[in-house]
């Protein structure tokens, strides 16, 4: 009871709830697609959104920026004049943990990004845990957007949850009381839910219930999915809602010189081809995934 009552005096509670009253950010228009890049490459890359991949840009103890990342992002990914740049934090735990211990020094280098969006960390509520485990995450995940967004960044905040009831219940009623908040992140990845049906199942179960929560307004950025089958799945459970989809599979693939599109034009001769090959694709196949036509293969 020591060390429960310790965590509960340094988080400020358990529950979603501030002490000041906040003014949520005005985000830009956000895409149907969010591709990762985790390193630049020798040629510009010029693509609408590029996500950078918070466990590069914090190393692995996630303590503070590495210091390829205290020059402008787009000068160190050399991205197009145009390209919109988003931080996403969907990484190992062991970097979360140190950007939690260190998070108000974080928080004031990535004011000094200029940044257009930032998805804040994902701390990780796993299934087998006790619930006072996965509240201490819940509220971490919210105190780190909240001090973000008394920074005036441009966040989103990383809806955690393992049991819909009433942890995703408690999320979705401070959601639908937050005037002026447009999008949450949702991370639906994770090597569980990749090797395990059931794990998926529960997964879409879980985003279907939020959905029908949450007021209809609030877009969904949906991190760790790529499967066309898959990306058709959760956007069947959350009919009408704006869903933006965070994943690396254009780099991923590019980095082994694999096209995402079996039957391209031309020739891409270099990773940097085949990634920008691989967002073009995804973007006009998430397209058309939310207008609701059917997903190419």
């Amino acid at each position: 009871m020591d060390v429960r009552r310790q965590w509960m005096e340094h988080l400020g509670g358990l529950d979603l709830t501030w002490p000041r009253e906040v003014v949520h950010p005005q985000l830009p228009e956000l895409p149907v697609h969010l591709p990762v890049l985790v390193q630049g490459y020798a040629d510009p890359v010029d693509v609408p959104w590029a996500a950078i991949h918070g466990g590069r840009l914090l190393g692995a103890t996630g303590q503070q920026l590495t210091p390829k990342h205290r020059r402008p992002l787009r000068e160190a990914y050399r991205l197009g004049a145009n390209t919109k740049i988003a931080l996403e934090f969907y990484v190992e735990d062991r970097v979360l943990e140190g950007l939690w211990a260190r998070r108000h020094l974080v928080i004031q280098q990535f004011a000094g990004l200029g940044v257009d969006l930032i998805l804040a960390p994902n701390f990780s509520v796993w299934f087998d845990q006790p619930r006072f485990l996965s509240l201490i995450q819940i509220r971490k995940a919210f105190v780190f957007y909240m001090e973000m967004v008394e920074r005036n960044l441009p966040a989103v905040p990383d809806v955690g949850f393992y049991h819909f009831e009433p942890d995703g219940r408690l999320w979705a009623e401070w959601v639908n009381a937050q005037r002026g908040l447009k999008a949450v992140s949702l991370f639906c990845g994770g090597k569980r839910v990749h090797a395990s049906k059931r794990h998926f199942r529960e997964t879409l179960e879980d985003i279907a219930l939020f959905h029908q929560a949450v007021r209809p307004d609030v877009t969904f950025i949906l991190g760790g999915v790529h499967s066309p089958s898959r990306l058709s799945a959760y956007r069947r459970v959350a009919p009408g809602r704006r869903i933006v989809f965070c994943n690396g599979m254009a780099y991923a693939l590019a980095q082994r010189r694999r096209l995402l599109d079996s039957s391209p034009t031309g020739v891409a001769r270099s990773a940097r081809d085949c990634f920008l090959r691989n967002v073009a694709y995804n973007d006009r196949v998430y397209a058309q995934l939310i207008e609701g036509d059917h997903l190419a293969a």
